[in-house]
């Protein structure tokens, strides 16, 4: 998807739910110039931003990005029909279609090397993932504490818990994510 389309969509949703710009921008913790910005296509945001917006807008990647199988009953889903979503700093793709029968979703993550600090997510839902390959990177949650973690490693955050994924590394880390329940 593109910045225009992003934009647009974006804009389509806040005035189909009603909210104003600065009322968006209010529930989503971002300034009205970003917004702004953001509907006209002029500006990129972090996933993290565009996290937020969706999150006030009463959606999320998966339902924002998220596929139907051709053949919705089938067990295998082919990665030319995986949707994804990238920042400068990060890229998800979306391995699992949306349906309403899948009790979990799983992304595909590529963190890249962090020059300045990684932005805080909190999710409604559990999230636990493996790293794949580089790193090392480092999990901080918020009041818990701060952990390293290697290739191979896995993490697990409980849902509403404020936390972050650092790439301490010089190349990107390579990760699968795993979040229950699904976001759709």
């Amino acid at each position: 998807m593109d910045l225009k389309e992003l934009g647009r969509t974006i804009r389509r949703l806040r005035i189909e739910a009603g909210i104003g710009l600065r009322q968006l921008a209010r529930l989503a913790g971002v300034s009205p110039a970003s917004i702004t910005a953001i509907e006209k296509g002029h500006s990129s945001p972090t996933l993290a931003t565009l996290h937020k917006v969706l999150k006030a807008l009463g959606t999320d990647f998966a339902e924002f990005f998220a596929h139907s199988p051709e053949n919705p009953q089938t067990p295998v889903f082919s990665s030319k029909t995986m949707r994804s979503v990238a920042d400068k700093h990060r890229e998800y793709i979306f391995l699992l279609p949306k349906r309403q029968d899948m009790r979990f979703e799983i992304i595909h993550e590529t963190i890249a090397p962090s020059e300045s600090k990684t932005e805080w997510e909190v999710h409604d839902c559990d999230v636990g993932g493996v790293i794949l390959s580089g790193g090392p990177a480092r999990l901080e949650i918020e009041e818990e504490g701060k952990w390293n973690l290697r290739k191979g490693d896995s993490f697990y955050v409980k849902a509403g818990f404020k936390h972050r994924l650092i790439n301490l590394g010089k190349q990107a880390i390579k990760q699968v994510t795993v979040m229950d329940p699904p976001r759709y």
